[in-house]
């Protein structure tokens, strides 16, 4: 991930933490996180994982997005 890509993904999160549900969401992932890793996670860490873990969704939705528009041609079944 490029810099200036990671600098992106940080900034739609700094916007996206303007709204409860988002910050409410962010907190339970920080909490999750450090369950898994049994201790606290400094602010620097999880600012990475937070990174790591928005390229992830991304990468996701473009799979998801690719998938579901290949199939969309496709006749449903009954």
């Amino acid at each position: 991930m490029t810099s200036e890509r990671t600098a992106k993904a940080l900034n739609r999160d700094a916007a996206s933490q303007q709204s409860g549900a988002a910050s409410e969401k962010q907190s339970a992932a920080r909490a999750a996180l450090e369950a898994r890793a049994g201790r606290t996670l400094s602010d620097i860490e999880w600012d990475r994982a937070r990174a790591r873990l928005v390229e992830f969704a991304s990468i996701l939705r473009v799979w998801h997005l690719g998938v579901t528009a290949k199939h969309s041609g496709l006749p449903k079944a009954a």
